[in-house]
């Protein structure tokens, strides 16, 4: 029996799974990742994260004997929008920049400022024109322009998940759909494996430190024998074409079947559904991209921060350390289902904004902030807790919409991936302000490194289960309450004026 490694590289963890052809989970670790940040700069250590990927692939087949001779297929998926420049060896040169990272954008409006046809060329090609923002584009221009000497020692520009596959196969490769925020890529075509040349010339990229792009179904290769001979794997496993944790979502969640959307919150929150065509829908920061699976598109729509706001919260607000008192515990997750239970639906009148990092799709601002809305000398701060979860869920619900018009069908169903699943609270909570039965992944945390681990495997063993059907695996829904979701749907406006009513504000402050 063949199995499969699947890597999921996240913004705050590197998990990885063995499965085997069925879907089974055998094995799982995970390793924390540390970001830093430094004004507009914020990033991570490249190499660091590579280590900590070995360490754990290396815990996960140490825990099944005789797993590591059997495993055939390593899949790779990754958060995105995030640049690892490596020189010709594949090791890094610089730290890894990430989409929170803001470096690059005053470069992305010079060249909309230098060509005049910018705007256009790149919005009818890719979907998406250059204002940086967090953009991989955007990266790559700050690097080239801003530092020459890492650009000078640089071979390669990779997003994590490429650079990831990069280490285990020592060929830097990529596809179109995995360097989809690089935006050097006509969009109208699938699965080109070519750039182009009009959006790298009006750039300023060279195609020479871009990765030589693949097909969707061809793999990156196979694992290379120092890495193989440390993992103890055999000399001819397959590394799949990777893909990004947006593309690994929607296997997971089945968001491609029809009537049903995924709705991954992680880091931050995300709603998948899938198309036949390239859409752009500037005014909500709605757009499609290609997927891994050939001839298909998937609605981009990033909601922006979920569960690094809960984590922020409780870290910082309940169970803060600081000169007031220490109040960290030791799993500040373990009470928040009883604690949400707590408070009545509608948090005492409480509104919280959960725009901590600024604002995405369906209204993009970076400079937009979070906020508590309406506290009043009754408010507890259980009330503040329960508020933060219902402020993403409204957030969802203000995106929701303008999905389905993406897609072109209603959502009879939302399928709940990420960590967040895990609450029995919070999908209730979706289901109630979203009036939709919600259905959480079962093992939700594992999702999406099964998700890609099955892929690969699918594409080296035919007998593996299609990675595009039976890897959803969900508990019962959560089916919505007509009198909660009545009492939510005017707060659920009231968000959304909230953010017209605070936004002139929010761009004063953060200019």
């Amino acid at each position: 029996m063949t199995l499969a490694l699947g890597i999921d590289v996240g913004t705050s963890n590197a998990k990885v799974v063995l499965v085997d052809h069925d879907g089974s989970l055998l094995a799982s670790a995970e390793r924390p990742l540390e970001t830093v940040r430094d004004g507009d700069a914020v990033t991570q250590d490249a190499e660091a994260l590579w280590q900590l990927v070995l360490a754990a692939a290396g815990e996960v087949l140490d825990a099944v004997p005789g797993a590591a001779r059997a495993v055939g297929a390593v899949g790779c998926c990754s958060q995105y929008s995030s640049i690892v420049p490596v020189d010709g060896d594949g090791r890094p040169t610089a730290p890894m920049r990430t989409y929170f990272d803001r470096r690059g954008t005053q470069r992305c409006y010079d060249v909309l400022r230098d060509h005049p046809e910018a705007f256009t060329t790149w919005t009818e090609r890719h979907g998406l024109p250059p204002v940086g923002n967090g953009l991989s584009l955007g990266h790559l221009l700050h690097i080239l322009h801003d530092e020459p000497s890492v650009a000078a020692a640089t071979a390669c520009y990779l997003e994590p998940m490429d650079y990831v596959a990069a280490r285990l196969t020592g060929s830097p490769r990529a596809t179109q759909a995995t360097m989809f925020t690089a935006q050097l890529c006509d969009n109208r075509t699938l699965g080109t494996t070519d750039y182009d040349d009009d959006l790298c010339r009006l750039a300023g990229v060279p195609t020479a430190v871009l990765p030589p792009l693949l097909a969707p179904s061809d793999p990156c290769g196979v694992v290379q024998p120092e890495v193989a001979d440390v993992l103890g794997l055999r000399h001819d496993v397959t590394v799949a074409a990777s893909m990004n944790d947006s593309h690994a979502g929607a296997l997971a969640t089945g968001a491609c079947t029809a009537g049903q959307v995924g709705l991954m919150i992680g880091t931050t929150a995300v709603v998948l559904a899938a198309v036949d065509r390239l859409v752009v829908d500037l005014e909500h920061e709605v757009l499609s991209m290609p997927t891994p699976v050939t001839g298909t598109y998937l609605v981009w729509a990033e909601n922006g921060v979920a569960g690094k706001a809960l984590d922020h919260v409780l870290e910082h607000i309940v169970f803060a350390d600081d000169a007031l008192a220490d109040h960290r515990t030791e799993d500040r997750f373990a009470a928040l289902d009883a604690t949400v239970a707590d408070v009545a639906p509608g948090s005492g009148g409480v509104l919280f904004l959960p725009w901590l990092a600024g604002s995405m799709a369906p209204a993009a601002d970076h400079r937009v902030r979070g906020a508590f809305v309406n506290l009043s000398l009754d408010t507890r701060r259980v009330a503040l807790v329960r508020a933060v979860l219902e402020g993403i869920a409204h957030n969802a619900a203000w995106l929701l919409p303008v999905v389905e018009s993406t897609a072109g069908a209603p959502a009879e169903r939302v399928v709940f991936g990420g960590g967040a699943a895990r609450s029995a609270a919070w999908c209730q909570i979706l289901a109630d302000v979203l009036d939709r039965p919600v259905a959480p992944l079962l093992d939700p945390h594992h999702a999406i490194a099964r998700a890609v681990a099955l892929a690969a495997l699918h594409g080296v063993d035919q007998v593996a289960a299609d990675p595009h059907g039976v890897v959803v695996r969900t508990a019962d829904a959560y089916d919505p309450d007509p009198v909660a979701h009545a009492a939510y749907a005017p707060v659920t406006e009231q968000f959304v004026a909230a953010f017209a009513a605070l936004r002139p504000i929010y761009q004063t402050l953060n200019r």
